[in-house]
């Protein structure tokens, strides 16, 4: 199980980031940018956020991205991904005062997966909307959730994951297959 918190880093990640620049976009309020592309690299590591088109809001306070992707390398070398099905979206808003992500929510075939630096799938969850929350510091997943590491997998009608403990709550219709380290 201590192998379910890696994808934490993740969101823990996102949360840790911070958007600077916001209000000297060179986008005019409530624009579309089609083929929307933004990177930054700091010292936890590299990230990108890109979709097939991005829409920000006439407030300038939430953002919504066609086709997400987010993807997340490490210093270590450990890459994250975050995308969505061709008719996927993701929105996300800014906290005014931390300029850090406050919520992000994806909806259609959510997947995440995470790798470590030789392309070794280390976990990979799927559902149909995936929210985070930014100030309570956790992930819910709902829409038919699965998480997977190795040869483990859990499934219920709605998955937390608690970002600053670790924790994974499964609830509604629990169903299961947890291995032992070195089971086969």
């Amino acid at each position: 199980m201590k192998r379910f918190l890696l994808p934490i880093f993740f969101l823990l990640f996102l949360s840790c980031q911070q958007i600077t620049n916001l209000d000297s976009s060179p986008y005019s309020e409530g624009e579309k940018v089609e083929n929307f592309s933004f990177s930054r690299s700091d010292e936890l590591g590299e990230w990108k956020i890109s979709g097939k088109i991005a829409r920000l809001s006439p407030d300038r306070k939430k953002t919504s991205i066609s086709k997400p992707r987010f993807k997340i390398k490490t210093k270590k070398g450990k890459i994250l991904t975050l995308q969505t099905a061709e008719d996927g979206v993701a929105e996300f808003t800014i906290d005014e005062v931390t300029k850090r992500i406050d919520s992000l929510t994806a909806t259609k075939k959510v997947v995440i997966i995470q790798k470590n630096e030789k392309g070794e799938i280390l976990f990979r969850s799927t559902s149909e909307k995936m929210v985070y929350d930014g100030k309570k510091r956790v992930i819910v997943l709902t829409g038919n959730p699965i998480v997977q590491q190795g040869k483990n997998e859990l499934r219920g009608k709605i998955i937390h994951f608690f970002i600053d403990t670790g924790k994974i709550i499964v609830t509604g219709n629990v169903r299961g297959t947890i291995f032992q380290e070195g089971e086969e």
